[in-house]
C-alpha cells in the first residue's frame, strides 16, 4: 500500500453540500455564468477558492483507499506498470496524506481481474481505478458493483460503460465528430471514408453518416479494407472510381485521335491531357483515413497513385495520426486530425522520463488524470464519496489531456484540438474548447434526425430513440433553417 505525503491533520476547506444535481446545473445556464472545468492538476486550493468555500463541519475521514487493478505482469505489463507509475505520481502530487493506493495485478486476464476485485473489496477500497481491458472489466464489475463502488477504467470498448463503470479513454467517435465538424466549417461538403475492417473501424462506420449529415453534408463514398498491406489497392481504386475515370480517359483519347492530325483543337486537347491517367475529379472534397502506423504509411501513397488529386481533396484523420512518422508522408502533408492538446501531456511525459528513465506509452496520461480526478474529489470533501453526482460533474475537469467530463452512460466527453500535418510538426490550427458551455450554450444539443444511428457518440441511444446528440454549431444550423427546440433537452437526464 502506498500513501501520499502531505501535512498531517490539515484539510482544504470544502463545500458543505454535495455538488448540484446535473439537471439543476444545466437548468441554471441561462441565469448564471457557467463554471469552468475544475483544474485537477492543482494540488491545493487558491486563496480565492478557500475564501469562497463554505465550512464543512462533518467529521473528516483520515484515510481514503484507492484500489488500482492493472496488468502488472503478462503480455501487457509494460503498459500496466507505466499506468501505475503515472497514478503514483498523481497521488504524490496531490500532497494529501489521506490518500492510500492499493495496487493489485490483474495479470491481464478475466480470472486475474476477478481475484483482484475480491482483494480490493476485502481491503475496503473506496473507488477502483482500472482495469485496462474490457474482458477484465466484465469480470470485475459484478464484484465491485455489489460492494457499492465505482470504477474509472481505461478500455475503449463502450459496451462495458455504465452502471458504475466510467471509461477514461480516447474515443474515435468523438475525434471523427470533431474533425468532420471542423472540415465542414472550412466549406468541405462531400465526404468519403476509407475505414479499417476492425472493431475500431466499425465504431466509426456506425456514427459517420449522422455526424456528416449534421451540417447537411453528404457521405458520397465509403470503403473498408483488411489489415493487410497487400490488399489495399482495390478499396482505394473503388473509392477513387478509378476504373470508370480511366475508361473515360481512354475513350476521350480515342475520340480525339479519330479527329485526325489536322484538327487543331483536338491536338491541343491531346497535349493537355497526355500525361494524365484519368479524366474528371472524384465526387468528394474530403476523405477520412482513421488509421495509423504502418498501414497508414501504406495507404496514403495509394491516394495519389489512383488519381485522387490531393490539391482538391483534404485528407482527414484521428488521434492515431499523432505519430512523427507522418512528417515523411507527403500525401498527408496539409491533412487535418483531431486530438487532445499536447502541451501538458508532453510536459508530464518529460517528467516521467526524468523519474523513471524511460519513455512511457502515450496513454499514461489517462492514469495520471484518473488519480488526479480522485484526489480532486477528496480535496473538495472532508468525508468524500465517489458518487455518480461527483464523478459526472457537469462542468467537467481539466487534466493533462485537456477538459473532459463523464456522462451517466459512463462515456467520456473531451474537448479536442485540430492539428495540421506539416513536414516538421503537428501545427495546431484550432484550440480545444476551454469549457463545455460556450456563451451559456451547451456544446452538445439534441438534433432531430430522420434515421436512427446504431450508436450515439456521446450518450448512447435508448431503444428506438430517433435523435442523436452530437456537436452542433447553432448559428450555422439556424442559417440552414434547421428547427431547434427553444429549450434543448438536458443531456444529463
Amino acid at each position: 500500500m502506498l500513501s501520499a505525503c502531505g501535512p498531517e491533520g490539515e484539510f482544504a476547506p470544502v463545500s458543505a453540500s454535495a455538488p448540484p444535481a446535473p439537471d439543476a446545473e444545466m437548468a441554471s445556464q441561462n441565469d448564471t455564468q457557467p463554471s469552468p472545468p475544475r483544474n485537477i492538476l492543482i494540488p491545493t486550493y487558491t486563496e480565492a477558492e478557500k475564501a469562497a468555500a463554505p465550512i464543512d463541519n462533518r467529521p473528516a475521514r483520515l484515510k481514503i483507499n484507492i484500489g488500482v487493478m492493472l496488468p502488472l505482469s503478462g503480455d501487457t505489463e509494460i503498459v500496466g506498470n507505466a499506468l501505475l507509475n503515472a497514478i503514483t505520481m498523481a497521488m504524490f502530487d496531490a500532497e494529501d496524506k489521506r490518500l492510500a493506493l492499493i495496487p493489485i495485478d490483474t495479470k491481464g486476464t478475466p480470472e486475474g481481474a476477478t481475484e483482484a476485485a475480491n482483494y480490493l473489496v476485502e481491503k475496503n477500497a473506496d473507488i477502483v481505478i482500472g482495469p485496462l481491458f474490457s474482458d477484465s472489466i466484465i469480470a470485475a464489475h459484478p464484484i465491485i458493483k455489489e460492494a457499492g463502488l465505482n470504477m474509472i477504467s481505461f478500455s475503449t470498448d463502450q459496451d462495458v460503460a455504465g452502471d458504475g463503470v466510467y471509461l477514461l479513454s480516447f474515443r474515435p467517435e468523438e475525434q471523427v465528430g470533431r474533425i468532420i465538424k471542423y472540415a465542414s466549417k472550412q466549406q468541405h461538403e462531400k465526404f468519403a471514408a476509407l475505414i479499417p475492417d476492425t472493431l475500431y473501424g466499425g465504431r466509426i462506420v456506425d456514427v459517420l453518416e449522422p455526424l456528416i449529415a449534421t451540417d447537411f453534408n453528404e457521405l458520397v463514398a465509403l470503403e473498408t479494407y483488411p489489415a493487410d498491406p497487400s490488399m489495399l489497392d482495390e478499396p482505394v481504386k473503388r473509392i477513387a472510381n478509378y476504373e470508370y475515370r480511366r475508361q473515360e480517359y481512354i475513350d476521350e483519347m480515342r475520340y480525339l485521335r479519330s479527329l485526325g492530325r489536322n484538327d487543331d483543337m483536338g491536338q491541343e486537347f491531346i497535349k493537355e491531357i497526355r500525361n494524365l491517367e484519368t479524366l474528371g475529379d472524384v465526387e468528394f472534397d474530403a476523405i477520412l483515413l482513421p488509421e495509423g502506423g504502418a498501414l497508414l504509411g501504406s495507404l496514403a501513397p495509394l491516394l495519389s497513385y489512383y488519381e485522387i488529386d490531393l490539391t482538391k481533396v483534404k485528407v482527414l484523420g484521428t488521434g492515431l495520426w499523432q505519430d512523427p512518422m507522418l512528417f515523411n508522408e507527403p500525401q498527408l502533408q496539409g491533412g487535418w486530425f483531431a486530438a487532445p492538446e499536447v502541451e501538458k501531456a508532453n510536459a508530464f511525459i518529460d517528467r516521467y522520463i526524468e523519474y523513471y528513465g524511460e519513455r512511457p506509452p502515450r496513454i499514461v496520461t489517462l492514469g495520471y488524470d484518473a488519480m488526479a480526478l480522485v484526489s480532486n474529489i477528496v480535496r473538495t470533501q472532508r468525508a468524500p464519496t465517489f458518487s455518480e453526482e461527483n464523478i459526472t460533474e457537469p462542468s467537467g475537469f481539466d487534466g493533462l489531456d485537456g477538459i473532459f467530463r463523464f456522462h451517466k452512460s459512463g462515456l467520456v466527453e473531451r474537448g479536442l484540438a485540430v492539428f495540421e500535418v506539416t513536414s516538421t510538426e503537428f501545427l495546431k490550427i484550432e484550440d480545444a474548447p476551454k469549457s463545455f458551455l460556450i456563451e451559456n450554450r451547451p456544446l452538445y444539443l439534441e438534433i432531430p434526425m430522420n434515421f436512427t444511428p446504431k450508436f450515439d457518440p456521446v450518450f448512447g441511444l435508448e431503444g428506438a430513440d430517433p435523435s442523436l446528440t452530437i456537436e452542433a454549431d447553432l448559428d450555422s444550423l439556424a442559417q440552414k433553417t434547421l428547427e431547434l427546440s427553444a429549450s434543448p433537452p438536458d443531456p444529463f437526464q
